[in-house]
Order: structure tokens, then sequence, then C-alpha cells
């Protein structure tokens, strides 16, 4: 098993969403582009036609049948939340000033830039590796969450490359140690997978970091120990498929991807509703 019995998987609430507890801060503050499958193209920091002064998207129930795939895969791994606790009186993202949207929306790219290393980083406190490694998570979990939590002021113009590094290394150094463990793992590999077809291949081991993996065929593959950090999984079939025992596997990657009923997730992700899941 890749993963440790009797996981607390509780570790990775902070870093989902919780739109309820939003203002809509991924509507206004993100570019927008409708060849990535949003409504329309847009700029950053100008709100969405379509949402609405309850920070409810007005087409949250019809995405799937607008296409707005962008929409349905976007994840900001909790950091709307995160930010929505500071601001008060929920402003009118059409009336705000200039000065204080950007400070909010450069606020909300900060966390979630952080939650997303965090996220990968609460990963490897559940995998089946030696407890000195797990140490060292623990710190940089505790690291990233001490250096976000200032004052929105400080947070805006927080510099977060120095810890993104520092635990992007770290997680590289963990490949390495799953890379070990499968002998098929020196086998020279591409990063372009894009439309391939690897039904039912045996994959085992697998490292498809920083891929392409675009419209690829992952049917009934054997995934287990594959790593997936990183990876462009937009419409990757993984219909029937179990990757239950797969590394780095994030929400964003499950919602682009296409599954079905019969797709096993690891247990701290779950089955889009646009899949079919009767």
């Amino acid at each position: 098993m890749i993963y440790e019995k009797g996981i607390d998987l509780s570790i990775f609430e902070p870093y989902k969403i919780n739109c309820e507890s939003c203002t809509g801060l991924c509507c206004v503050a993100l570019f927008f582009s409708k060849s990535d499958g949003f409504p329309k193209d847009k700029k950053a920091g100008i709100a969405c036609k379509n949402l609405q002064p309850d920070y409810k998207c007005k087409l949250y129930s019809q995405l799937s049948k607008h296409g707005l795939k962008g929409c349905m895969a976007y994840d900001c791994f909790g950091a709307g939340q995160y930010i929505t606790r500071y601001i008060k009186g929920f402003p009118n993202w059409r009336t705000i000033s200039q000065k204080e949207a950007e400070q909010i929306f450069n606020s909300f790219l900060v966390v979630m830039r952080v939650h997303q290393t965090l996220w990968y980083l609460s990963q490897c406190l559940i995998l089946q590796l030696p407890q000195p490694e797990k140490e060292k998570a623990k710190l940089l979990i505790d690291e990233g969450n001490m250096l976000i939590d200032i004052s929105l002021e400080r947070l805006a113009v927080l510099d977060t490359q120095p810890f993104c590094e520092k635990s992007n290394n770290y997680l590289k150094h963990i490949c390495t140690i799953f890379k070990s463990y499968f002998s098929n793992s020196s086998k020279v590999s591409c990063n372009n997978y894009i439309g391939k077809n690897m039904k039912q291949k045996n994959l085992t081991g697998k490292d498809f970091s920083m891929s392409l993996l675009i419209a690829a065929n992952l049917e009934q593959a054997n995934l287990y120990g594959a790593n997936f950090l990183g990876s462009d999984t937009r419409d990757t079939n993984i219909c029937n498929t179990d990757l239950s025992q797969c590394l780095f596997l994030t929400q964003i990657q499950i919602n682009s991807a296409n599954g079905n009923n019969k797709t096993v997730l690891p247990p701290y992700l779950q089955k889009p509703k646009t899949w079919d899941v009767t």
C-alpha cells in the first residue's frame, strides 16, 4: 500500500474549497479565457458576468450544459474562504475601489499558491514514508501556515518563492524515494502523452509528474504508485480506473479528467458531480 492505514483526512480540510464561505473571489480575481472553458474572455479584477450579488454563480447548476469546463475544474485550495475571513462589509466587486480590490485579489493569489503547496505536503503525511521524512513535511506545513497568518496588507505583497522552492525540493526528494521502489522507474520517460492510448497498460510506478496527459486514455491502466505531481489531466480518460494508490493527485486534476462511477479515487478526493456516479 502507498498510503498509511487509518489516515486522518481532516488534515486536508483547510485546503478544500468551501464556496458557501467565500465571496466569489475566483470569479473576480482571475483572468478567464473562453477557449479554456470559461464563459468569456475576462481580465483579472473584473467580475464574471454570471456572478450574482450574493456571490453565487447564476449558471452553477448548469455549468456542464454550457460546456464551462474551466469553471467545473477550478479549485482554489481553500484560499477563497481563507481570504473572505479578512473582508469586512462583504464588498460589491463592481463598485469597490481599485486599491482595496488589488490588495484582496493579490492576497487571494498568494494564499492559493501556498495552500496548493500545503496540499502536496499534507499528502506526504499519509504516505508510507520513514518517520524522519514525515517530520520534515510537518515542519514545512507549520512554516507555510505561519507564513500566511499575517495581515491582509502584508499578505498582498508576501514573497512566497523561498517557501515554495524549499517545499518543491522536498517534494522532488519524496518523488525520488518512490521511484526507487519500482523496477521500471529508471526507464526513459517523456513529458508529452497528449492523446496517447495507454488503456489497460501496466503503468506501475510511472512518473507522470509535470507531464501533459491531455485527452490521454488511461482507462483500466494499472496506476499503482504512479506519480501525477503537476501533470495536466484535462480530458484524460480515467473511466473504470483505480487511482486510489496514486501520488500527488489534486481535486483540480480529477475535475479536469473524464471519469465514471467505477473510477476509484484516493480517500481525500471527491468524484465530481458531473461524472456518471449513479
